[in-house]
């Protein structure tokens, strides 16, 4: 059984196959949220790491939706043991699916992803589980832009996590569903290294500048950055 200490929740990533990444914490940990937010709604949960962090957070429910059985169970596990379970639902199902039920329609203040990006080309002969959690089979931008687009509230904010290439396709999709982006946060490994991951943050109001953000996680001496003992710090045992 593999289990990871945070300093207020456990996480069970036994079943899952999305396990925990240093990228998904730094999502966690430095997603924005306006104190507005009542209701968020994660796409593709996973273990359940980001919905946790957040609630660690912020006060609002939110809804996290996976498809994958295994996952799904494991993610429920982990909410309900964490201190926040009465604010934390898991739903299996697709999110097509989700999307499309009138009562989720502009349901949210809040949504947030990191979602699959591998193409089908390099999927595993063998491992359903890794191709649900990492290749768009299951769910493509297009589909993840127009379901952000029925599901988001007018006044609300969707982030989104993705390798810097997939992101520009992301963008392409989710601007024709009328939105512009608010945010970019850029996650370096190190400070000569090109970005690991992009988070951008979408609203549907026209923004004049984005606010920009670029976190470092080891410094020129290869120790962690600063930056990032002092992001991490609420939830790593580690800082």
């Amino acid at each position: 059984m593999s289990i990871f200490q945070f300093k207020e929740f456990t996480l069970k990533q036994t079943d899952s196959a999305a396990k925990l990444t240093t990228d998904a914490t730094i999502f966690g940990a430095s997603l924005p949220f306006s104190d507005n937010v009542s209701t968020a709604l994660e796409v593709g949960t996973g273990t359940g790491i980001l919905s946790l962090m957040l609630s660690q957070r912020g006060r609002f429910t939110i809804d996290a939706v996976e498809i994958e059985e295994r996952a799904y169970n494991e993610a429920s596990l982990n909410f309900q043991r964490s201190p926040w379970a009465n604010r934390l639902q898991a739903h299996h199902v697709d999110f097509n699916l989700f999307y499309a039920a009138a009562k989720n329609k502009n349901k949210y203040d809040l949504v947030f992803s990191n979602p699959p990006f591998f193409t089908k080309n390099l999927q595993s002969p063998v491992n359903r589980k890794k191709n649900t959690a990492y290749h768009t089979n299951t769910l493509s931008f297009k589909e993840l832009a127009t379901g952000i687009s029925l599901v988001l509230k007018d006044s609300g904010e969707a982030f989104i996590m993705l390798p810097a290439y997939e992101m520009t396709l992301f963008v392409d999709e989710i601007k024709m569903q009328g939105f512009s982006i608010s945010h970019i946060l850029k996650i370096h490994h190190s400070l000569n290294k090109p970005a690991l991951r992009i988070i951008h943050g979408f609203s549907k109001h026209e923004t004049e500048k984005p606010a920009e953000k670029v976190i470092y996680i080891r410094d020129e001496n290869n120790e962690f950055h600063p930056g990032y003992i002092e992001l991490l710090k609420p939830f790593l045992t580690i800082f």
